[in-house]
This record gives C-alpha cells, structure tokens and sequence, in this order.
C-alpha cells in the first residue's frame, strides 16, 4: 500500500509539473495540431503551433530580409538558422519554452546561427518605420523603406536600437555579443511582442531551452527524462523509508 501512494505521489507530481509548461501555441491560441500544409516550415507538417496563413507570413517576412541583398547573395538557401529562427511559432515545443513574455533560445543555437559569414558578406535588409507625419518630415519617399543592414558592424546599426543596448553588448568584444540582440530586433511573425533571452545549453546540456529540429541533441533529451524519471523513483522509495 504505502508503495502505492509512492508511486501516485510521483504521479502526481510528474503532472504537477507538465501542467506548469505551456500548451498554448502563441500563433493560434490553442494546442498543437497536425498542420493541413506547411511549405516553409515543413518540418512541423505532423504536429503544427501555426497554420499554413502563418507559414505563409513566415516565408514572405524571410524573403523580405533578403529581398534586396543583390544577385551574388540572394538565393533560398541563405541564412538556414533564420530560416528555422523564422519558424520557431510553428514549433509544437514553442508552449514549453515560453515564459510570459519571453521565449528562451539555447545558448547553441544562437551562436551558431551567429556564425554565419553572410552576414558580413551579404548583410540583411532592414524595414525602416514610416514617420506618422509625413507633411513633418518633407514627405520624403526615402524615409521608409528597406535599408542595408550589416548586423556584425556595430555603425551600421540605426541609434533608436543600439541605444537600447547595454553597454557590454556593445563595448570592446562586439559583435561577439550580437547574436540575442540581432535576434531581438529581427523577430519571427507573431511574436513580435516576446523577448528571447538566452539559456546556457553548452554549460548545462540537459537546460530547457529552443533549438532548430536540425540541431537537437537526442542526448541532452534523454538525460533531461532520465533525470526526471531517477528523481520520481527516489521519491517512490523515500516514502518507503
């Protein structure tokens, strides 16, 4: 009897502590589903946080970035860690690592997606806000827009964003820090209004955090549930004692 009420306390805790992930999809506002189609972020056709009207967004919004980049550098298979960044409200597991207003990314990722010489070689386009005067302004056609943006030159970012950066993210180690900041001012569609904070998966392979399908370490995944699955065991057996 007394292993009984062990093993339902685990239970019971296990559940306490799924129910405390999300399952809310941010895109839909609902739970995961099989997708009826998606082209761009295909890798989520099974089980699905979005619809294909977001997959759509997602495409056209990534397009956008590179729209203007010239012959030598525009092509779909540019900036693959984006492209998956692009599709993170498509990702069924984007409810379990959202916390309020912030969604954390793993340290692994965020550095590999860096990483990428293009960015130094290419650059992204930057959409400029449109003033909300336009008589105020000279009614300049030039005001909005898409701009050349070359992410790893500190310089070539406008003011109005690196004022919003702390000083060691732009201090003497630039642009090594870049790649959050980046990923903060270049958001996928519909989470616009979500922070992405970094979560150190290289110091701690097992931490709870988003990476690309791609770049899923089954490993860490199954440490993580061995883990949990030792500590409901230890609790079974501490009720016995």
């Amino acid at each position: 009897m007394r292993l009984q009420h062990a093993l339902l306390a685990g239970v019971a805790l296990l559940s306490t502590l799924c129910a405390g992930q999300g399952t809310t999809c941010a895109l839909t506002g609902r739970g995961k589903k099989k997708a009826r189609y998606l082209k761009f972020c295909q890798d989520y056709n099974a089980d699905a946080c979005c619809i294909p009207g977001h997959d759509l967004e997602n495409q056209v919004q990534f397009e956008n970035l590179i729209d203007g980049l010239g012959p030598g550098c525009k092509n779909p298979m540019m900036y693959p860690e984006l492209r998956y960044f692009y599709c993170l409200g498509c990702d069924p597991d984007q409810p379990r690592v959202t916390n309020n207003t912030e969604i954390k990314i793993c340290k692994s990722f965020i550095t590999q997606l860096w990483a990428d010489p293009a960015y130094e070689d290419c650059g992204v386009m930057y959409p400029n806000p449109c003033p909300s005067n336009w008589v105020d302004d000279g009614m300049d056609p030039y005001t909005c827009g898409d701009d050349l943006l070359l992410p790893k030159t500190l310089d070539s970012w406008p003011d109005a964003i690196k004022d919003t950066w702390s000083d060691e993210i732009k201090g003497p180690t630039w642009p090594a820090l870049g790649g959050l900041p980046f990923m903060n001012t270049f958001k996928p569609p519909g989470l616009e209004d979500y922070t992405f904070v970094e979560v150190d998966d290289v110091a701690d392979p097992t931490a709870d955090c988003w990476t690309a399908p791609a770049f899923k370490n089954s490993a860490a995944r199954l440490a993580s549930t061995t883990g949990l699955v030792v500590m409901l065991i230890g609790m079974a057996f501490s009720y016995l004692l």
